[in-house]
């Protein structure tokens, strides 16, 4: 999920063929007489054209890759160097044990591939939204990168940006359709407030089952790297749980944070996380059964401060 601000591509724009230029660029990339074999886009793009590439090289290898592109303006206007930025995440990320896409080739300012580009490689296996059998072994299953995500060290870049809010404080009201208004009050009181900065680590920014890849039942893959920054780890725990909500319901997001609390010993959770991240997710939830979920998450959340 990934909050309504300027960070949003239309979806003609993320679903744009990548011009002859950058598919050029692309084999390119690969090796001298590589050609350019499908090009086809990625599903759930929303801040940049991310389209899957397959390029043939002389030798007869098939290179499986990813190739984003920023196309919009106001996207590079917020964040002018998020080609050079998630390249060194994903130099940062390297070590984990489950796979994460590998840099090919960085384009920053778009001199030969028309538009900032990053060019990566794809991963094998599939998100999944919801557990074909085993629901707790699904949530533990999910948890378990966070801790040694979180461990890592940080791009050594000064530079290197720190979490923001998707949504400006004082730019939302409760919703017309919410049976708790004065929880949403207590919730976007909450939100209007300076977040937490104390613990600063590397976060995803936009940990939750669709930028997951799993083969069977192991999970395999983390993608989807755009946004990653420094930050609280509460965040990423505090957007998979709002995200778990909204698809499977509040026990599983409680079960997601028992097993996390469990991989990173800590006994505590403070629910203002949850208001906050409500909060910035308020205008991207639409289908009748997301809004009474995050309805009910907030009312409780709101309850327990």
């Amino acid at each position: 999920m990934v909050a309504a601000d300027v960070r949003e591509v239309s979806a003609g724009q993320t679903r744009e063929a990548p011009t002859p230029e950058a598919l050029e660029w692309t084999a390119r990339a690969v090796g001298v007489g590589a050609t350019v074999r499908a090009v086809r886009p990625m599903a759930h793009a929303s801040s940049s054209a991310v389209h899957a590439v397959d390029v043939s090289a002389p030798s007869g290898m098939i290179a499986r890759l990813v190739l984003r592109r920023y196309v919009d303006p106001a996207v590079l206007a917020s964040e002018p160097r998020a080609v050079e930025r998630e390249a060194a995440v994903l130099e940062a990320v390297a070590p984990l044990s489950v796979e994460v896409p590998r840099v090919v080739a960085i384009d920053p300012e778009g001199t030969t591939a028309g538009v900032p580009a990053l060019l990566m490689t794809r991963l094998g296996g599939r998100p999944r939204v919801r557990p074909r059998t085993d629901r707790s072994e699904f949530l533990a299953a999910l948890a378990r990168p966070l801790p040694e995500l979180h461990a890592l060290l940080l791009p050594s870049d000064p530079s290197f940006p720190t979490f923001h809010r998707y949504s400006q404080p004082g730019s939302a009201q409760p919703p017309p359709w919410t049976r708790h208004p004065r929880a949403w009050e207590r919730a976007i009181a909450v939100h209007a407030t300076p977040w937490p900065a104390a613990d600063d680590v590397l976060i995803h920014r936009d940990y939750h089952p669709l930028n997951v890849l799993w083969r069977g039942q192991a999970l395999t893959g983390i993608v989807d790297w755009a946004w990653a920054c420094r930050g609280p780890r509460l965040v990423d725990v505090a957007h998979c749980r709002l995200n778990l909500t909204l698809s499977l319901g509040l026990d599983a997001a409680d079960h997601f944070l028992r097993a996390w609390q469990a991989c990173e010993e800590v006994h505590d959770y403070d629910p203002s996380w949850d208001l906050r991240d409500a909060v910035d997710a308020l205008d991207l939830t639409d289908t009748r059964a997301a809004l009474r979920r995050l309805d009910e998450l907030v009312a409780r959340s709101a309850a327990a401060l």
